[in-house]
């Protein structure tokens, strides 16, 4: 892992940003809210940093007990306390949760910052009526121990839905209703996350809009290809991920048999190549999840697939090249990232360069 470089992206994004108005709430979980990742977060210039798992935050808190903390994911009714005491705000959806997080604030004798969530077409968190969501509004405002920081959505995680000048507006204008029934401006209006960026890049972002959650795009540009934009600057190989070789052999490229299911249950598709010569590397799903997104240094090589703990490549076109024990470098998607991060199997390497 390049800190230097995750440093650098997250510079580049909150500078981005800023030309628009919008601070940055930094997302750590993809790289599992690993510490140095983190300060490299700091470093970059962002106002916050923010996880879906609080165990992220109070590690992040019992270091830098000043830096800010935002709570992602609604949180259990179980952990309420942990949110009391090691976030500073959190996204929350559900009026039975804001009445107990605010019995747990008056019990603890803290007060607590909330970002209402707004449902606009993803599915997923957030208030989809908007007498409910004003009432919400009104609860949180004339609670004890909490305190309405503003309104947010998400757009892009389940439901697959683009930020737009429509459904951006549509939170604005939410927000204006609540404010002119609260009597005062709410301090944040949060549009999203990296999928937000494109509007920042073509200028159509709403100008009420004055912070935007992101993580991967500071960690990885793998969605710059998924969503058509480009921020440039941005370090792509802030991670490798390196494994040695424990096979080498040719062999055919379609099993041979009767064809069933596979380890996980799936019926994969295979495509009769010939005999060809494959390596098997010392990782697996397990570890790494969806293998075939792994991205080879050496464009030579090809990710057929694997298994929970191995991964099958084609080496046949540098095969002269390989042997056992040699070593395979691949950049990686967010998924890869989140499974290697997060698994004690895989050694992390930290490099200020």
């Amino acid at each position: 892992m390049h800190t230097k470089k995750i440093e650098h992206n997250a510079r580049v994004v909150v500078d981005l940003c800023a030309k628009n108005g919008i601070t940055v709430s930094g997302v750590i979980k993809g790289a599992s809210g690993l510490l140095p990742v983190a300060n490299a977060f700091r470093k970059g210039g962002v106002t916050s940093l923010s996880s879906s798992r609080m165990p992220q935050l109070r590690a992040i808190k019992e270091i830098w007990p000043d830096e800010e903390t935002l709570l992602l994911r609604i949180p259990m009714m179980c952990e309420l306390d942990e949110v009391v005491r090691y976030a500073d705000v959190s996204l929350e959806s559900d009026v039975q949760t804001l009445k107990a997080l605010d019995e747990r604030c008056v019990a603890l004798g803290r007060t607590h910052r909330v970002i209402l969530m707004v449902d606009l077409g993803d599915l997923r968190e957030g208030f989809m009526d908007d007498d409910e969501l004003y009432a919400a509004a009104e609860q949180v405002e004339n609670a004890k121990g909490l305190v309405l920081e503003g309104v947010g959505t998400n757009l892009g995680c389940y439901g697959s839905i683009e930020p737009d000048v429509t459904n951006l507006g549509r939170l604005c204008s939410l927000a204006e209703h609540i404010e002119a029934k609260i009597g005062r401006k709410l301090n944040t209006i949060s549009g999203g996350s990296t999928t937000s960026i494109p509007m920042l890049l073509n200028n159509v972002m709403p100008e009420r809009v004055n912070q935007l959650r992101i993580g991967t795009e500071v960690l990885m540009r793998d969605e710059q290809e998924d969503h058509n934009f480009e921020v440039p600057g941005i370090y792509g190989d802030a991670f490798t991920l390196e494994a040695q070789i424990i096979e080498k052999r040719r062999k055919p490229t379609f099993p041979i048999g009767t064809l069933s299911v596979d380890a996980f249950g799936n019926k994969p598709h295979y495509v009769d190549e010939g005999k060809r010569v494959r390596g098997l590397i010392a990782v697996g799903r397990q570890d790494v999840g969806d293998m075939t997104q792994l991205h080879p240094q050496d464009q030579r090589i090809r990710v057929y697939g694997g298994s929970s703990d191995h991964t099958i490549l084609d080496l046949n076109d540098c095969a002269d090249d390989y042997g056992i024990g040699d070593v395979v470098s691949f950049t990686m998607d967010y998924e890869n990232l989140m499974h290697c991060s997060l698994s004690p199997y895989v050694s992390k390497e930290f490099v200020d360069d």
